[in-house]
């Protein structure tokens, strides 16, 4: 029994329970195609399977989690995430079906324990690439469908605002359970790494590190023709005189394989922000992110609040924040920089535009405490939007970061004004959430 069985056979995913814990997700173009599998034939390079890669572009039979650091270059839309994704290829009888992309969301459908973070190079498999039978781990989906774990013999052709195609989905659920100490699961003594989460969604004892469950959706844009009454995957060659001979299966054998390869920072803000906190971020997870070293609020009569949980942002208010400046920015690619702030309009329902200021930083919220002249009012850079939902909020400040970094600031200040006539409440670095520099 090969080790991708194993592990399907014997741990199995828990179905009909609804839970509604925080995620987040990445999306990925298809990058390249290889005969490779850098887990199950490390170092063999067209011994395996031709798979379909998405993420690093330049994983193969090498890869490792260092290899993929050294190339951060990735199709994915969160640059923080250099991973690799691969998966079988699809054909049918009108011949090779590339996929578009795929979609991964990181999951915690039943937060009963607190996430860990999944660790640097953890390398994972899920699926089964001997099976002929539906498995609960694998799911399929046809455009204007819904899910299945019946592979389908045909998607329709489906008319919506993106166009009038056919689409068939794959979906993949990783294992969500860490055995807490091999990275890597080894094929020559059948040791796996990682298991499901039992139906309790506690983890099994011999894995006891419960991490974000990966859901690999892969798509597959079929055009006009929704037969895939031919369809088959991928499967490892066999040899034959001296020679590889490709081999497939049918829908069943749907696997996929992940190596972990995120910055470390940014995806233990993921865990903490989203996943933990019941937060859907979609994919907006930073690749680098600063939390606020002091943050003070001046009330009217110029008195500084330097320890509030809240600071409050009226008419005749200033806040102040200050931000160390992130270092090694060139290490990893990042487009715009944002203010990252938890706060709400308190007074009515509207929405409203609170300004943002540059200020200087020669102050802190202990012995050295500011006064309303730290805040430039001549240097407005940006806005916060907000309403009377009480939620995170990411407003751009790209420019004054990016001039503040090309000045060799150690620490980028800013401050927020209120003209809208309303009482606007800011958590601060004492309240329920600290005030960040958010870049990405």
């Amino acid at each position: 029994m090969s080790m991708r069985s194993a592990i399907c056979l014997m741990f199995f995913l828990p179905a009909g329970v609804a839970y509604a814990g925080g995620q987040f997700n990445v999306q990925c173009a298809y990058s390249h195609t290889l005969p490779d599998d850098a887990i199950i034939y490390p170092g063999q390079p067209g011994r395996a399977m031709v798979h379909d890669f998405f993420g690093n572009t330049g994983a193969d039979a090498y890869s490792t989690y260092y290899s993929l650091n050294d190339n951060k270059v990735s199709t994915c839309n969160v640059a923080a995430d250099p991973s690799s994704y691969w998966v079988p290829q699809l054909k049918r009888a009108s011949g090779i079906v590339v996929p578009g992309y795929q979609k991964t969301y990181y999951k915690n459908d039943q937060p009963v324990v607190p996430l860990h973070t999944i660790p640097a190079g953890l390398e994972m498999l899920a699926g089964d690439h001997r099976s002929s039978s539906p498995k609960p781990q694998i799911n399929y989906l046809c455009r204007g469908g819904s899910y299945t774990q019946i592979a389908p013999t045909r998607c329709p052709v489906v008319t919506d605002s993106s166009g009038t195609y056919a689409q068939l989905d794959i979906s993949v659920h990783f294992p969500d359970c860490w055995d807490g100490r091999t990275l890597v699961p080894s094929m020559a003594s059948h040791i796996m790494n990682m298991a499901y989460r039992q139906a309790d969604g506690k983890c099994p004892a011999a894995y006891p590190v419960k991490i974000p469950e990966l859901q690999l959706n892969v798509a597959y844009d079929l055009g006009q023709d929704p037969d895939l009454s031919t369809a088959q995957l991928s499967m490892d060659p066999i040899l034959v005189n001296g020679t590889w001979v490709p081999q497939w299966g049918s829908l069943y054998t749907a696997h996929a394989d992940f190596i972990n390869a995120w910055k470390i920072d940014s995806l233990q803000y993921a865990v903490d922000n989203c996943s933990n906190a019941d937060i859907a971020c979609s994919n907006s997870i930073p690749t680098y992110y600063s939390k606020a070293s002091a943050d003070v609020w001046m009330d009217g009569s110029g008195v500084a609040h330097a320890s509030d949980s809240t600071m409050i942002s009226d008419a005749a208010s200033t806040v102040l924040i200050k931000f160390p400046t992130p270092t090694d920015l060139k290490d990893y690619p990042y487009t715009n920089s944002y203010l990252q702030t938890l706060a709400q309009n308190v007074t009515d329902t509207s929405a409203v535009t609170l300004d943002i200021y540059a200020a200087s930083t020669n102050w802190n919220d202990t012995a050295n405490l500011p006064t309303t002249a730290a805040c430039n009012t001549n240097q407005r850079i940006g806005g916060i939007y907000l309403d009377n939902a009480l939620q995170p909020r990411i407003n751009d400040i790209t420019r004054y970061v990016a001039s503040q970094v090309a000045a060799g600031a150690s620490q980028i200040g800013v401050c927020i004004r209120n003209a809208t006539g309303r009482t606007v409440q800011i958590s601060s670095r004492d309240g329920t959430r600290t005030p960040a520099l958010f870049m990405k």
